[in-house]
């Protein structure tokens, strides 16, 4: 029998330890992992929400202003009076002595998701497409975090040339996954700007103000009631004024503004409003001299082509029949376009 001793290496004792520390580092390498995927996924989910909420709100933009009042975005342009109730974006537009343009922006989010890293693009064009040749630059804001419920106001200065022209918005949402970027754009809805932008109402005796150059627009009670967000009550004078001309509290028949077309050229116009049989209202507007008639005339038609496009499906791509005022006059699309109200 073989009585040599056994013996063992001294290697042979790190054997087992080794195996040991190495299932501890395995062990603690696959909960990392672990914790590093959970956090991807929770990143992935709420990227999945609110991918599906920019979606849904793409999908809102298609259909008619109307439509939209009660959900989760839409636009609104006033000149002074700010409504905190209506909608998601408010837009208060004031102009300036040096001729540029302050814009306040004022986003609430109503939803019950955050809004992250959000951009408002604004871009002033002019509202003939073939009518001017100068360059417009687009501003971006960042509206950070948004909080479900909370609201933030920002501010834009604009250099914009002379009215006519239009105020296009978007909201841009970059997503980044690994090393692919996806952009979202959401076409709001314009905001016109127009000479009646620069309207103030005065106080000024009717009977002081000479009308030689006057003239009407009817406008259906369906047109009115619908730019009014549809609010099913009879229509009448002072809802016309806030439909049409975004003027406050009207209880008069007859308001004076002041425009001031230039530094140096204020015009008085007078506009009255009147109940014409059961189904339709007409502004008539009176001014002193023929040009500033026919100026602001054509002005209220073109907001007033605006505005009614925003009552049609896919409103924001609806201004591009702007783009038809080289073949017809303004008159006769606000009539064509007005024509399927009444």
């Amino acid at each position: 029998m073989d009585t040599e001793p056994i013996t063992l290496e001294d290697a042979s004792f790190d054997d087992g330890p080794k195996t040991h520390h190495s299932s501890f580092i395995d062990k603690k390498s696959v909960i990392e992992k672990y914790q590093k995927l959970k956090e991807e996924s929770k990143k992935l989910d709420e990227m999945a929400i609110e991918i599906r909420s920019l979606v849904m709100i793409c999908r809102q933009m298609e259909e008619c202003y109307t439509k939209r009042v009660d959900k989760s975005l839409a636009s609104y342009g006033e000149v002074s009076e700010f409504d905190s109730t209506r909608n998601k974006l408010f837009f208060q537009i004031t102009y300036l002595h040096d001729g540029t343009i302050l814009l306040l922006v004022t986003v609430h989010n109503i939803t019950n998701q955050p809004m992250n890293n959000w951009m408002l693009s604004v871009h002033p064009s002019p509202i003939f497409p073939s009518s001017s040749s100068s360059a417009s630059y687009s501003q971006s804001i960042s509206l950070g975090t948004l909080l479900p419920g909370v609201r933030k106001t920002f501010q834009c200065q604009l250099n914009c040339e002379a009215p006519p022209f239009l105020l296009n918005l978007s909201l841009v949402r970059d997503f980044h996954l690994d090393e692919t970027r996806k952009v979202f754009q959401i076409e709001l809805d314009p905001i016109s700007v127009t000479c009646w932008n620069l309207a103030q109402v005065v106080e000024k005796k009717t009977t002081d103000l000479n009308t030689t150059f006057s003239s009407s627009i009817r406008l259906p009670n369906s047109l009115i009631n619908l730019l009014s967000g549809s609010p099913d009550t009879v229509v009448s004078n002072p809802q016309v004024f806030q439909a049409i001309l975004k003027i406050p509290n009207v209880q008069d028949d007859t308001v004076v503004f002041c425009i001031p077309l230039s530094s140096d050229d204020n015009v008085f116009v007078k506009v009255k409003c009147a109940k014409e049989g059961t189904t339709n209202h007409t502004l008539a507007i009176g001014t002193e001299s023929s040009r500033s008639h026919t100026l602001l005339i054509q002005h209220l038609r073109l907001h007033l082509i605006v505005e009614m496009s925003k009552l049609k499906s896919r409103p924001a791509k609806g201004i591009l029949i702007l783009t038809e005022m080289d073949a017809v006059s303004v008159e006769e699309l606000f009539e064509s376009i007005l024509g399927a109200f009444h």
